[in-house]
């Protein structure tokens, strides 16, 4: 059994063993929240991320009767935040934004990570995200299939921006199947690397597609394929990658919310109930799938801890055939 099927094995049984409940535990359920809540989101404020959990906790608010507080906590590809978090009591009163890079990358590629994925209770799973391949729009690339052509006449040629574990392996995942070396470019942030782009010192990059559509339609990046299973809303006239000739590829991105595991099963009952409550809302939806550009989902633990647990294995897959190692 690999690596990653044990861990979460593993979670989803720490998961199961939250629902063992006692007395005080369900008194303590009655009461909560009692005091403020504290969201913490392990990157930097203005990103669609931090848009969104603002939002989120605004509404939260008015379900739970008590302050929602936001805490940006960036560094270390997610790490630093989400560890923040697990270092606070396992009462439901920390919440924190996770991704694939906190759950399933960083456990693969970083080493002396400082927490399990199974420390983590998977709580709502709010959207999904898909990437997006940009280019300058003085670029000479209009097309995917360009790209290829020229990254096939110049190994290592054209450089291709990325940031965090997660854009760093859809790149390579895309140029195995292309059969290319790219030049990548590691940054903190989509800003920057679009930036770069703009400004003409990289080639490319593989950012999220809410992040890119305003420029696109702004005339300063083009947009060269989406990586979805189909088209964008966003960006209509752009063809997917798979649609390009590489049947399969995709690079999609979960956001939602967690708290530490061996929280009080029905406080975390509790939580996960407003939050579920607060997802029902249209005006909510809306607001979210405006700020995100992403597929507004709204599901609750249980659908949330396997997804979790299935990207887990697609990941460790995926790096195995790369040959990625870790950092």
């Amino acid at each position: 059994m690999s690596v990653a099927r044990t861990a979460w094995r593993a979670a989803v049984l720490a998961c199961l063993a939250l629902f063992a409940s006692t007395p005080a535990a369900a008194a303590e359920a009655d009461a909560y929240p009692s005091r403020p809540v504290r969201f913490i989101v392990p990157i930097g404020p203005g990103s669609s991320g931090d848009t969104m959990t603002r939002t989120f906790a605004e509404y939260l608010r008015k379900t739970a009767g008590q302050a929602i507080l936001v805490e940006n906590r960036p560094g270390a590809e997610l790490s630093l935040g989400t560890q923040v978090a697990l270092n606070e009591p396992a009462d439901g009163y920390t919440v924190v934004l996770i991704s694939p890079s906190a759950t399933v990358i960083n456990p693969l590629f970083v080493k002396d990570l400082p927490y399990r994925p199974q420390d983590l209770y998977p709580v709502l799973n709010v959207t999904r995200h898909v990437a997006v391949l940009v280019a300058s729009a003085a670029s000479p690339y209009k097309t995917l299939g360009d790209v290829v052509e020229a990254a096939k006449r110049d190994k290592g040629g054209v450089s291709l921006g990325t940031y965090g574990n997660t854009y760093r392996l859809g790149a390579l995942d895309l140029a195995r199947r292309a059969g290319v070396d790219f030049n990548q470019v590691p940054y903190k942030g989509a800003a920057q690397a679009v930036a770069d782009v703009v400004g003409g010192s990289v080639d490319l990059a593989l950012i999220d597609i809410a992040g890119a559509a305003p420029l696109v339609a702004s005339g300063k990046i083009r947009a060269l394929a989406v990586a979805g299973d189909r088209r964008h809303p966003l960006l209509p006239d752009v063809a997917t990658v798979q649609e390009a000739g590489y049947p399969g590829y995709s690079l999609y991105v979960f956001i939602g919310f967690a708290i530490r595991a061996g929280t009080p099963a029905p406080v975390a009952s509790k939580l996960e109930d407003m939050m579920l409550r607060v997802m029902d809302d249209p005006a909510l939806r809306a607001q979210l799938a405006q700020q995100s550009g992403g597929e507004v989902v709204g599901t609750g633990s249980k659908a949330f801890a396997e997804l979790i647990r299935a990207e887990g294995v697609r990941y460790a897959d995926l790096a195995r055939q790369i040959g990625a190692v870790p950092r």
